[in-house]
């Protein structure tokens, strides 16, 4: 018998029994690697409240952080204030929004999920051109790609394959982007890859390799 996260599966089913690195944004975030001797080494993923540098949790976060500091005058105003509110029905033009929002982020079912579901709205500012939206993706770009290269440190890995997964950067492209430009600079010679399979064929050859041999798939 062999209990472990779904990462580790991802990892199998993405590379089979090769080496490689992925790169996991969804909710939460992160990056698990196997050399070619079947050595693994994780980085990040230890929990929203510590370490959600890179996830749509993060993202969202971090533009709902920016909005209050525009609404209060700390940041000249853009796009992103409005467009975060409007999707959280708050009226921006209300002077008791920030309370509000306040209010609202620490109701019991908000959580984690509560800010990864505005990821998308700051996606679209950004793909729309608004600096801070850019910035936080930018910024949440190289979190990933910082990941990606203490994997491949703690692995001794050289222009290692790397393979992005996660609903985050599948779908919000000023993620998906930015991200390819920082993994570029923070691991050179790292390429990027799509997956062989997936999470579920990960967890086949993993179960397959344990009723072949009494020792680790």
């Amino acid at each position: 018998m062999l209990v472990t996260g779904d990462e580790r599966t991802a990892l199998r089913g993405a590379f089979g029994g090769a080496a490689g690195i992925v790169v996991i944004s969804g909710t939460g975030t992160i990056a698990v690697g196997r050399d070619g001797a079947g050595r693994e080494h994780r980085c990040g993923g230890w929990g929203w409240l510590l370490d959600g540098a890179g996830s749509a949790m993060d993202i969202g976060r971090d533009g709902l952080a920016l909005s209050l500091r525009m609404a209060d005058g700390r940041e000249a105003g853009t796009s992103l204030r409005p467009a975060l509110w409007q999707a959280l029905d708050l009226d921006p033009g209300d002077p008791e929004a920030p309370q509000r929002l306040k209010a609202l982020v620490v109701t019991e079912g908000f959580g984690p999920a509560g800010f990864a579901r505005l990821a998308p709205v700051v996606d679209r500012c950004a793909a729309a051109g608004d600096p801070p939206a850019l910035a936080v993706m930018g910024r949440n770009a190289a979190a990933l790609a910082d990941m990606a290269a203490g994997v491949a440190r703690g692995l001794a890995l050289e222009a290692p394959a790397v393979c992005p997964m996660g609903g985050a950067l599948t779908h919000l492209e000023q993620l998906r982007l930015p991200f390819a430009a920082a993994l570029a600079e923070a691991l050179p010679g790292s390429r990027l890859v799509d997956a062989a399979g997936d999470a579920c064929q990960g967890a086949l050859a993993m179960a397959a390799g344990l009723l072949r041999s009494p020792g680790p798939a």
